[in-house]
């Protein structure tokens, strides 16, 4: 499944660059409300963390918990180790952090393709983060009245790409340290490579680079043959299979969208898919198809949540190949990346031999 992290979409509250400026530039589909109260709560968030040491020092955390915030420098060092951008990212915890953080997409109802939005430094984006429920509800009515179909999702990890020094939030320590090593990595993914406006080549790169080195830091960790290591792997193989299935799923529906027929006979089309799609899961070969079936059953599938799916999952074979390529130098992988990526109009373009 895709990492559940927030990117934030604004960053022009720096101290630096007024806030008139960069909201000028937004389109009227957003709103300068929206950028204004985000940078808002951002500053909060940014503004209540603590150093690491003082917080371990402090004693307020569980052992566990303690265990698992040193963690997060152990990975950070692991990855400039193989070639991420260092950044100064997770070297403070949010003690004073109790909001929650939701993820909103939206997609027409014979589409895949998402709801964008527009803001400066980052570009297009197919998404739009929020810290309060009433914020996220009001724009999930606003959407959903245009015709809109609607994903929500709250979040547990929080990054602005590198430009400040996010803070770990206390959702993050109830994570094991598979979870912990792939998302790091996968932020410092983006400390090291962003590409303005190409939010999926983006996610999808990051993905990808996140699970490598997240395994490499286990098997350094623990040793190839450890249970750590077995565990992670098996839990990797099953979102690698779920990934499959909902990638077929997403395909099929674009041919049903793209096909002749009436409207309601595409719809009801696109009714039977989903409602197939548990009995799908049943089917494949999963280490734990317990778990991924209950939640294949207890998720409600729609094209904005298949969008959001592709954000982070595209072009993942074509990824793979060009690593196995550099047979498994992820330095060598993201300069190859870089290089070939530099200029072009789209990204996904250059994946090819």
């Amino acid at each position: 499944m895709p990492l559940t992290t927030f990117h934030a979409l604004f960053v022009g509250w720096r101290a630096h660059i007024p806030v008139a400026l960069l909201t000028a530039g937004l389109n009227a589909g957003c709103g300068v409300h929206y950028v204004v109260s985000s940078a808002a709560y951002q500053a909060e968030l940014l503004t209540s963390g603590e150093p690491v040491e003082a917080v371990l020092a402090g004693g307020a955390l569980s052992v566990g918990e303690e265990q698992r915030l040193r963690l997060f420098a152990e990975v950070k060092a692991f990855g400039a180790r193989i070639g991420l951008s260092a950044t100064h990212n997770y070297d403070r915890y949010a003690v004073r952090w109790h909001r929650r953080i939701w993820n909103l997409s939206a997609a027409p109802p014979l589409s895949l393709a998402p709801r964008t939005w527009w803001f400066p430094i980052v570009g297009k984006v197919p998404y739009l983060g929020f810290f309060t429920d009433e914020a996220v509800g009001a724009w999930r009515t606003r959407l959903e009245g245009e015709g809109q179909e609607v994903h929500v999702r709250e979040v547990g990890a929080y990054s602005t790409l590198g430009w400040f020094r996010d803070p770990v939030l206390p959702a993050m320590l109830r994570w094991n340290e598979p979870r912990i090593a792939e998302t790091v990595c996968h932020e410092l993914a983006h400390a090291t490579l962003w590409i303005p406006g190409s939010v999926s080549f983006n996610e999808s790169f990051a993905s990808v680079v996140g699970e490598a080195a997240g395994d490499r830091f286990l098997v350094e960790k623990y040793g190839p043959d450890s249970a750590v290591v077995r565990a992670a792997r098996d839990a990797n193989h099953d979102s690698d299979v779920f990934t499959g299935l909902l990638v077929a799923l997403a395909r099929e529906l674009e041919a049903v969208y793209g096909g002749a027929g009436t409207e309601p006979d595409r719809l009801a089309a696109k009714a039977a898919l989903l409602a197939a799609f548990p009995d799908r899961v049943a089917a494949a070969d999963l280490r734990d198809p317990e778990s991924w079936v209950r939640y294949a059953r207890a998720q409600t599938w729609n094209n904005a949540r298949l969008s959001q799916f592709r954000t982070y999952n595209t072009g993942h074979a074509a990824f793979l190949a060009i690593l196995d390529r550099h047979h498994g130098d992820l330095a060598a992988f993201i300069e190859d990346i870089r290089a070939r990526t530099r200029g072009a109009r789209d990204p996904f373009a250059t994946l090819g031999p």
